[in-house]
């Protein structure tokens, strides 16, 4: 409102009620497949064998389906994440301290991207031959997966377990 180009004419038919309604009813009336769609999700359904007591030629459990997994490839998101800019930032390297009072220096190891095996595998990717012509840099992708259990409702017990990706590369 303190920009110079700012008309309080342009609020006079303006209500902050009328304007949430409008809001609300654009939101409710999107289908949230198709906002995942727009960003790589596909949605399918699985047949996964679930243990049990029973005998199976067929394998050790019991087929069950599950319907509506969303899922991204992994290529897409690996892709994504090498497009952000911070990935200039993916380039391992060796942390030293020196000591304010001798000087003496100290290696630090606070990510895992200065970690003495994070450097010699991204030594090695750049010794590698390369026949494909293309100029881009080399690095390491270190991909740190972990699952838990999130509720989905405040009363009753339904869950769902998320996978979850870290670029190893990026400071927390």
């Amino acid at each position: 409102m303190k920009a110079e180009d700012f008309d309080v004419h342009d609020l006079q038919h303006f209500d902050s009620h009328t304007e949430m309604k409008h809001f609300n009813a654009s939101d409710n009336s999107m289908d949230p497949l198709s906002i995942l769609e727009n960003d790589g999700w596909k949605k399918t359904d699985v047949e996964i064998m679930v243990p049990s007591k029973e005998k199976n030629p067929n394998g050790n459990g019991r087929p069950f389906s599950v319907s509506g997994l969303v899922y991204q490839l992994l290529i897409a998101v690996i892709k994504a994440a090498f497009s952000e800019q911070s990935s200039k930032l993916f380039t391992p390297f060796k942390r030293i301290w020196k000591l304010p009072v001798t000087r003496q220096e100290q290696r630090l190891y606070d990510k895992l991207y200065t970690s003495d095996a994070w450097i010699e595998a991204h030594d090695e990717l750049q010794k590698q031959r390369r026949d494909d012509g293309c100029k881009l840099e080399r690095v390491v992708a270190g991909l740190m997966f972990w699952s838990d259990s999130t509720h989905l409702a405040h009363f009753g017990n339904t869950l769902t377990w998320l996978l979850y990706l870290f670029f190893g590369n990026l400071s927390k």
